[in-house]
């Protein structure tokens, strides 16, 4: 684990920015061709995936532990990484996910997981991080939800044995205060965390279904101070101001053509378990 820990930490700065094959040591499945490093941390993809989608994921994962290194090399030190999909490839097409059952269900659910502490990896699709036209999810950003639950479930869980404790209490206290209330973050405290991070970074949707009106830093701390503290705790004032990659095509992104991107489309397949899914939601209580 030195010895790898070692070479991810050789492949930052100025390689870090490059797209190459994955190295030997990760000893990753044949379906990975793609890998890059954010700062010693590893993001892989297969083949089909756009590099500019490596580019931007690990753009986002260094400003999102800008100031944490310490997090990011517990998750290292734990087997996680993330995983890019292309627009084409679904849940139960990733190694690490194949096993996944009703298969139908899981593609359908989400265009990214966020690990536990027993599955390590952590993933999410190319069409929302290069916001292709049909992004399911174009209202937000969909890595910034799921490594945040990998920050938790593989970083401070790892760091901080009393920081899963303090945040269960947290959201069993925002349950008992009526917080939340049919939305997303009150499934559960791992939910509850993620969508939590997304509003401390000013990324979360507008009112709907699964969402309040609780999208940005000064309203979750005035909504829910205890999570707010938490993702102080774990982010202090980091800024991630996020904007679609049309508006800042230059760095990372130089050379990137939006206007060349295919169209995102779900398959026929899953429509039906996709309605499903809506509904349950919907009515969600």
């Amino acid at each position: 684990m030195l010895r790898l820990l070692a070479l991810i930490t050789l492949l930052t700065g100025t390689a870090a920015a490059q797209v190459t094959a994955p190295p030997a040591e990760l000893k990753l499945d044949p379906f990975y061709a793609k890998f890059i490093s954010a700062n010693g941390y590893p993001i892989v993809a297969s083949a089909k995936v756009n590099d500019y989608a490596l580019k931007e994921a690990a753009y986002l994962v260094n400003l999102m532990l800008a100031h944490r290194p310490d997090v990011k090399d517990a998750m290292v030190k734990s087997g996680s990484r993330l995983i890019i999909m292309s627009h084409d490839e679904f849940t139960t097409d990733v190694p690490e996910h194949s096993h996944l059952r009703p298969r139908d269900y899981w593609d359908a659910r989400a265009r990214g997981l966020g690990g536990s502490q027993t599955d390590p990896v952590c993933s999410c699709g190319e069409e929302n991080l290069l916001a292709f036209v049909g992004d399911p999810y174009a209202a937000e950003n969909i890595l910034i939800h799921e490594f945040a639950h990998n920050i938790h479930l593989r970083g401070m869980v790892n760091l901080d044995p009393t920081f899963d404790d303090r945040l269960e209490q947290a959201y069993e206290a925002a349950m008992e205060d009526g917080l939340w209330k049919t939305k997303y973050a009150s499934t559960n405290r791992d939910e509850y965390w993620a969508e939590g991070v997304q509003s401390w970074f000013d990324n979360n949707r507008p009112p709907d279904h699964d969402h309040n009106h609780v999208d940005t830093r000064d309203e979750l701390r005035e909504y829910d101070p205890r999570l707010a503290k938490l993702c102080e705790e774990v982010f202090g004032e980091t800024k991630l101001v996020y904007t679609k990659p049309a508006t800042r095509l230059t760095g990372h992104l130089e050379g990137y053509d939006p206007s060349q991107a295919p169209t995102f489309k779900w398959p026929e397949r899953l429509e039906e378990v996709k309605k499903k899914i809506r509904e349950e939601a919907v009515n969600r209580k």
